[in-house]
């Protein structure tokens, strides 16, 4: 096995804030990066997509009542 001729660099690095709950985000952390160059956790955003998920089932029902 030939060895590395890089070395992996050990920094963390600032990203940004995340979108959904304004927190900074590294490089060491799980995130995911949109189209208009926001960045959000990964859990924030599983949290927000189960929420509205959660409400359009609401609306749905509700919908159907009527």
């Amino acid at each position: 096995m030939a060895n590395k001729t890089w070395k992996k660099l050990n920094q963390i690095i600032s990203l940004g804030e995340c979108r959904l709950c304004n927190k900074e985000i590294t490089n060491d952390m799980k995130f995911l990066s949109f189209a208009d160059q926001t960045r959000s956790h990964f859990d924030c955003d599983r949290k927000d997509y189960y929420k509205q998920l959660i409400e359009k089932e609401k609306n749905e029902k509700r919908l159907s009542q009527n």
